[in-house]
């Protein structure tokens, strides 16, 4: 039964330990809240030039032919490596009545043809592009002047979804994400706490990237996410979702880069084990990676057996030992729990990665955030 109309927002979490002099940790959210809401409030031919070139009949081939005019390439789907799913000369590979086009092998939510049409952004990584066998995840990304995530945020969030415990059908492992930068320097302002007022943001600056060529780009199938200024009424909010049934265009990820720049660098380790304090751009990739994790539908912790687990980026942390738990792997060596000393960077725990939805990611075309199944937001 789908869950009644929600909004989501995150709460904050900027831990400051009583009576012990501790860094400000600003964490990506706290413990949520969820409250009821009115919910009143093509495909191309390829370009088959009919040529004796073909993935069978020897020369070489058009990089534009279609030669079962299924929409795909024949070069891209021979590319994927499997005929069984692929085949350039059949519309219908399986034989399960689905287009080769519409097929969603992978399961990530986005058809082949929109696997092919989102080769065409410029993402960070640049590569590897859009795969039809492999998981894909697509970030809008807006900034205000001054707030933008330093690239190695970025990919140090990119290197968190490829390090997801997830089998792929091309026998890989881990999502491939994709932030594509949109619009830039907006005009810097702080929000008052309304949720009518971020929603209204969120739908004034949807994506601008659209290039009309055919297959269309799948903007409705992105995540947006804004990195902007502060909430007026939570100084100390490090980021947040919002998402509502009734507004699908609305939903989106707000990370306060004011209170990160205010905060960081904190929390460092001087007793030995010895470990560097947490730092701006870490604590935006974390912020980034933990709220992306909420539109994957994921509550906080997601321990195995229920409890806690402080190496998963989705936990909340008390303290700064936590923090260093979450952000390095401070004394954990196994991968399974979150991060590890050894990557030293923030990651899924293997449990969370199970518990992802994939069609169910907030976006334009999913805005509700599910309060069943044992979600607690």
């Amino acid at each position: 039964m789908r869950a009644s109309p929600v909004r989501l927002v995150s709460s904050p979490v900027l831990a400051w330990l009583a009576g012990l002099a501790v860094a400000l940790l600003v964490a990506a959210c706290g413990p949520g809240t969820i409250e009821e809401i009115d919910p009143d409030g093509g495909q191309t031919d390829g370009g088959h030039d009919g040529g004796d070139a073909g993935p069978d009949g020897g020369g070489d081939i058009d990089p534009n032919q279609d030669s079962d005019g299924d929409g795909l390439p024949d070069v891209w789907e021979l590319s994927a490596g499997d005929k069984a799913r692929l085949d350039p000369n059949k519309r219908d590979s399986d034989g399960d009545g689905t287009p080769d086009g519409a097929e969603d092998y992978d399961g990530d939510g986005l058809s082949n043809l929109e696997e092919l049409a989102a080769a065409r952004f410029t993402a960070i990584p640049a590569e590897p592009p859009p795969h039809p066998l492999r998981r894909d995840l697509l970030i809008e990304l807006d900034s205000m002047s001054g707030r933008a995530p330093e690239e190695e945020a970025l990919l140090m969030a990119a290197r968190a979804f490829a390090a997801l415990s997830l089998q792929n059908p091309d026998g890989s492992s881990g999502v491939q994400l994709h932030v594509v930068p949109d619009e830039r320097d907006l005009p810097a302002q702080e929000f008052d706490g309304s949720f009518e007022q971020r929603w209204a943001y969120l739908a004034a600056h949807g994506p601008e990237m659209n290039d009309g060529l055919s297959p269309p780009l799948p903007l409705r199938k992105m995540v947006h996410v804004m990195a902007v200024a502060r909430r007026a009424d939570i100084p100390d909010r490090g980021g947040e979702v919002v998402a509502a049934d009734s507004d699908p265009e609305q939903a989106g990820v707000f990370i306060y880069r004011d209170v990160i720049e205010a905060n960081f660098p904190a929390c460092e380790r001087t007793m030995p084990p010895l470990l560097p304090a947490i730092t701006v751009l870490e604590m935006t990739g974390s912020t980034l990676i933990h709220e992306v994790g909420h539109t994957l539908q994921l509550g906080h912790d997601t321990a195995a057996g229920g409890g806690v687990n402080s190496y998963n980026i989705m936990a909340v942390p008390g303290s700064c030992g936590e923090a260093q738990m979450r952000t390095h792997g401070a004394d954990n060596h196994d991968p399974d729990q979150g991060a590890t000393e050894e990557t030293g960077e923030p990651r899924f725990s293997a449990p969370a990665a199970q518990l992802m939805r994939w069609t169910r990611k907030l976006s334009v075309e999913t805005a509700a955030m599910e309060d069943e199944d044992g979600y607690e937001m």
